[in-house]
């Protein structure tokens, strides 16, 4: 469902990502995770096609985004680190025209929209504009627009901030059961504990690379070494040895 192939992204002289080959298929959630600057928002980037690779190429459900963006973003639900809503929308309104660019209209998609929001507990809100909701609610509001239409893949980019403990707990488990369901879902967290709890599969990148993946439990670099995921991020990326 979704494929890195030898993708690589560069700024003049500073490579922000190298050479990352990596395949999450169906039903599985793969957490990305690593310090500030790692690569983590590039490989998004270009994975959603708002950046273009310097070489090698990302794929969504085997469409190459770069040579087919509006095909490959049909089938994709995506939050950025910092998801935009048009100030003077409602949340209804924001998710309606969302529905609309998704080919959904109507009757159907009203009753989706309805589930929506009563899913990231939005009801109430649905009829405020979203320049006067706090943060945590407009970031379910996005959270919101990227499952209406019920995406094949699904890209969320630090999607716990401005969450309550609650909304964190009920967003894990609407990511479970999405993936459950035949979905890819890539995450990317500073959260170590959230990734070892929720997801099937990690992966640890530093400085634009892909030192470290497998299932949370038990990562493997690209050394050999094996830990679990926080032991093998403060090992390569934080600097403090595990035992």
């Amino acid at each position: 469902m979704i494929r890195f192939e030898g993708a690589v992204k560069r700024y003049g002289s500073k490579t922000a990502l190298s050479d990352l080959s990596l395949e999450i298929p169906g039903g599985a959630l793969f957490a990305l995770v690593g310090p500030n600057g790692a690569g983590k928002t590039t490989a998004i980037g270009l994975l959603t096609g708002l950046l273009s690779p310097t070489s090698g190429r990302t794929l969504l459900a085997g469409i190459d985004v770069a040579k087919n963006p509006v095909a490959a973003k049909a089938r994709l639900g995506f939050v950025p680190d910092r998801p935009y809503l048009w100030p003077k929308w409602t949340p209804r309104e924001t998710l309606r025209f969302v529905g609309a660019v998704f080919g959904r209209r109507g009757a159907k998609l009203e009753n989706r929209i309805d589930a929506e929001l009563a899913a990231f507990d939005l009801t109430e809100f649905g009829g405020q504009r979203n320049e006067t909701l706090s943060h945590g609610t407009r970031q379910r509001v996005a959270l919101a627009q990227a499952f209406l239409h019920d995406p094949e893949v699904l890209v969320l980019d630090e999607p716990m901030v401005g969450l309550d403990p609650l909304a964190q707990r009920g967003l894990s488990e609407r990511l479970q059961s999405h993936a459950a369901a035949g979905a890819a879902v890539l995450i990317t967290t500073h959260q170590l504990a959230l990734a070892q709890e929720i997801a099937t599969f990690a992966g640890l990148l530093v400085d634009g690379r892909l030192v470290a993946s497998g299932t949370p439990g038990r990562l493997v670099t690209n050394t050999g070494r094996t830990g679990t995921l926080p032991e093998i991020f403060f090992d390569l990326a934080g600097g403090v040895p595990h035992t």
